[in-house]
């Protein structure tokens, strides 16, 4: 599967999963750059927990990663 900004078309160049070429998702990743409100709002709720808001959040790139098998 594509990295997370090839699949969303990010061009954000300061957030840590852009041009990154290793296996790491960006769930696993801290401080990437996503702007995604609902992400955001759970990690709030969920005390900081990445992976936890990324999956609780509706994140279309998890849910594509899941349906695809790869979580």
């Amino acid at each position: 599967m594509e990295t997370c900004y090839e699949y969303l078309g990010c061009k954000n160049q300061d957030c840590p999963m852009f041009q990154r070429k290793d296996n790491k998702h960006c769930w696993e990743v801290e401080r990437t750059l996503c702007n995604h409100d609902g992400i955001l709002l759970m990690k709030e709720k969920l005390g900081r927990d990445k992976p936890a808001a990324c999956i609780n959040s509706g994140c279309i790139y998890y849910q594509a990663a899941k349906d695809r098998g790869l979580v």
